[in-house]
């Protein structure tokens, strides 16, 4: 295909964009007359089961992004572009070890955990840092979505258009079913997303004359999993985002892991997850084959003078060139589905932190379970009208995802560590941001003025990012890594390179000033561990040592029904884990207390393994 206005949507694309539309509506007016309060429309009344959990999680995790970012990666980088995806399968083991560790703290939101683990001065900067968070998660999915419906539409929508095409609708069923309409729509919506993983793969080989025809147009260097150049997605790259992604999942885990009927159901998380590496794939060889099919074609160029011409655009350029009539159509309603069913998570993020947690507790207290309904909804429509905005300013997908993805690191830090390490501190939570805040908008953002100046360069980071850079061979003055611009200013720096910048100072200050410092409020870090050493279904536990039991008992007008769970562990072992040898001698636990948690350790560790060696074996196919 040579005219990239040729790449448009025919009649019977629209049919079938128009059928789910409707479907997807047909389960939000389902889903309406359940939403009565504000414990079902965020966390459904706590009555998830198995199939919606696991659906929220695959459908909710994928976004448009990360099938138009892992294709442009592999298509810039080569296979190991994947990683910009996979990398999530290597913390499979926290996937299985967290859900229930939140589930059994009976939170709305996650600012429940900071503000009873740490007091109102941490919780109000967590509120700050997810404020921006959650509308910068909004904006990338947007953003991607927007440009399929541009270019499979030949141009005819416009880039405001096309925000608006997957704005309205999504707000619609988000706020007529709240998190019930959202899970449902997840299940259909996952089928629609492994459908978009895998259908432009068969259409890209019969496109290219076949495989070997493939072999021949793909350089052997851009198949290995690995970058042999060591800047992006080598093993240190993968290394450091696996790190970041681990403290930022602290946070983008924990609400649909509170709605979970039980604890074992919350862990169901972690198969829908697992499912979404197996769509990684298919993404990746889309860009893979995009080099043989598409290399130097003027709508990947951004020196073509095309408007919006970028790498952005190499999913759905495949996906308009190779489709016929109605598998088109079945695509672009394959990228509403990624992109709106996280987009109705992150809006429910949004508006639950915005009621329980700013509403409710500084504004208007002691009102009717539907007036914190009806703000609820107002809220999420702000959170939306955020994330458009962002939308608009998004212009690399791929760079634009190093920095959406390990955001939340900045709050999760401190929460993960306080899960595993009773001695952690407010006074050090709130240092901990302090320095990480300034330091992850430097690293990734170093253009970023203040007071007339780079913060970047006032921060003096230039040496040290330097010295970091060359423990991995990596010269930042090189003109052709694209790190510094023509007057020698650092513009760029690689993943392994920013990432522990902000990581280390940041675990650094939480864990030592823990150790000079006190607690805020004994008491409240007493119910926070409490709550995480009462299983689901004892809750009477809870009330005999004199603390709330749930955080929904403060905006609902009934206590929430609790379902025991038969294959519930009595001890955690994420929780347990630094003090494990020590209880283990004193014979105060024994490792069968912790009998799933090994079962989901042992099994997911086995699965990265080979899902891995899976992954490099098909990349070798095409050497």
């Amino acid at each position: 295909m040579e005219n990239p206005d040729l790449i448009h949507l025919e009649g019977f694309d629209w049919i079938v964009i128009a059928v789910y539309g409707l479907f997807m509506f047909g389960i939000a007016f389902w889903a309406f007359p359940k939403i009565k309060d504000c414990g079902a429309f965020f966390v459904g009344s706590r009555k998830m089961g198995n199939l919606m959990i696991i659906a929220s999680a695959f459908a909710g995790g994928t976004n448009a992004n990360h099938p138009m970012a892992v294709a442009a990666a592999t298509f810039q980088r080569g296979f190991s572009g994947v990683w910009l995806s996979l990398t999530w399968i290597l913390i499979t083991p926290f996937f299985w070890l967290y859900p229930p560790v939140v589930r059994r703290l009976r939170i709305v939101t996650t600012v429940d955990i900071v503000r009873m683990r740490f007091g109102h001065g941490m919780a109000t900067i967590f509120k700050l840092v997810v404020l921006f968070a959650v509308p910068m998660s909004l904006g990338f999915g947007l953003k991607s979505a927007a440009i399929v419906v541009q270019v499979m539409t030949g141009g005819a929508i416009s880039d405001g258009w096309a925000l608006a095409v997957i704005v309205v609708p999504t707000l619609v069923y988000t706020l007529l079913g709240g998190v019930i309409a959202a899970y449902a729509t997840d299940i259909y919506q996952g089928v629609l997303i492994i459908i978009l993983s895998f259908l432009l793969i068969p259409f890209a080989v019969v496109s290219a004359g076949g495989t070997e025809a493939l072999n021949a147009a793909i350089s052997d260097e851009m198949t290995y999993l690995i970058a042999s150049d060591g800047l992006d997605f080598g093993f240190w790259w993968v290394f450091w985002f696996a790190i970041g992604i681990t403290f930022a999942a602290t946070i983008a885990t924990a609400p649909g892991s509170a709605a979970a009927r039980n604890e074992m159901v919350s862990r169901m998380k972690a198969f829908g997850l697992v499912l979404k590496r197996f769509c990684t794939l298919g993404w990746g060889l889309v860009g893979l084959f995009a080099v043989a099919l598409y290399a130097g074609h003027p709508m990947l160029d951004p020196a073509s003078g095309i408007p919006n011409a970028s790498p952005d655009n190499v999913f759905a350029l495949a996906a308009g060139d190779l489709l016929p009539v109605g598998l088109r159509g079945l695509l672009v309603a394959s990228i509403l589905a990624a992109v709106m069913s996280s987009l109705d998570a992150s809006l429910l993020t949004f508006s639950s932190m915005a009621v329980n947690n700013l509403y409710q507790e500084h504004l208007v207290r002691g009102a009717s379970a539907r007036h914190y309904l009806f703000m609820a909804r107002v809220l999420a429509v702000v959170a939306m009208l955020l994330g458009w905005w962002i939308a608009a300013g998004v212009d690399d997908l791929v760079d634009f995802a190093t920095i959406v993805e390990p955001i939340y690191a900045l709050t999760g830090m401190s929460i993960l560590v306080a899960l595993m390490w009773r001695r952690a501190t407010a006074t050090a939570a709130i240092i901990s941001v302090l320095v990480a805040t300034p330091l992850f908008i430097a690293v990734n953002k170093p253009e970023f003025s203040l007071f007339g100046q780079s913060l970047f360069q006032l921060m003096q980071l230039q040496g040290i990012a330097e010295w970091i850079a060359g423990l991995y061979g990596i010269n930042l003055h090189d003109a052709a890594l694209g790190l510094v611009n023509a007057a020698g200013e650092v513009v760029r720096l690689p993943v392994q390179v920013r990432y522990p910048m902000f990581i280390v100072p940041s675990l650094s200050a939480v864990i030592g000033i823990s150790y000079l410092t006190r607690q805020h409020n004994e008491r409240a870090v007493a119910e926070f561990y409490c709550r995480l050493d009462t299983p689901v279904g004892q809750e009477q536990r809870i009330r005999d040592a004199g603390f709330r039991v749930d955080q929904l008992e403060l905006l609902d007008e009934h206590e929430p029904d609790i379902e025991s769970d038969p294959t519930k562990n009595e001890r955690l072992l994420l929780v347990d884990l630094l003090y494990l040898p020590g209880m283990l001698a004193r014979g105060e636990v024994k490792l069968s207390q912790y009998k799933w948690d090994w079962i989901g350790l042992f099994g997911s560790i086995l699965f990265i393994i080979a899902f891995i060696r899976m992954v490099d074996w098909i990349g070798s196919i095409f050497r």
